[in-house]
């Protein structure tokens, strides 16, 4: 394995440069700092009586799930320019596969009803973000250059 070089970011932090699939666990990880949160609000808002499935303010959050998954595959190919868009597509679906397992156990810990027709289209939904989030991405890097290593 390569070592990873910084390459400057937008203020001139300096931004390491990985190999693709360890910028994916990174980018799984920034979709989840998003869809975590999204999706605990409006389970436990939900929950208490405060909103119904069907108020507009659920659509915020599935919104924010949304985003989440489009900033992971931002993140894989901000982190790694190498990496295809599939490792984008991956980190957006990576993200909603793991909250979603976390709200999978929940559930059958307390004995709810469980969609799990809903589960592979919102798979595909988040692959889909994750992948307009890394060919943003893509676009970014393309219009600003290359940036330069920090071992040039």
């Amino acid at each position: 394995m390569t070592s990873p070089r910084a390459t400057p970011g937008p203020g001139g932090n300096a931004l390491p440069e990985l190999e693709p699939l360890q910028a994916l666990w990174r980018g799984i990880i920034t979709g989840l700092v998003l869809v975590m949160p999204a999706a605990i609000l409006n389970n436990l808002l939900i929950d208490d009586g405060t909103i119904e499935p069907g108020h507009p303010a659920t659509f915020v959050f599935w919104l924010l799930i949304l985003l989440g998954g489009a900033a992971g595959g931002w993140a894989t190919i901000r982190l790694a320019p190498s990496a295809q868009l599939a490792h984008a597509a991956a980190a957006g679906a990576g993200a909603y596969l793991v909250a979603q397992g976390v709200g999978v156990v929940l559930r059958l810990i307390s004995g709810e009803h469980i969609s799990w027709l809903a589960f592979p289209f919102m798979a595909i939904l988040m692959a889909t973000c994750g992948m307009l989030g890394g060919m943003f991405a893509r676009k970014w890097l393309q219009q600003n250059g290359p940036a330069p290593r920090g071992d040039d």
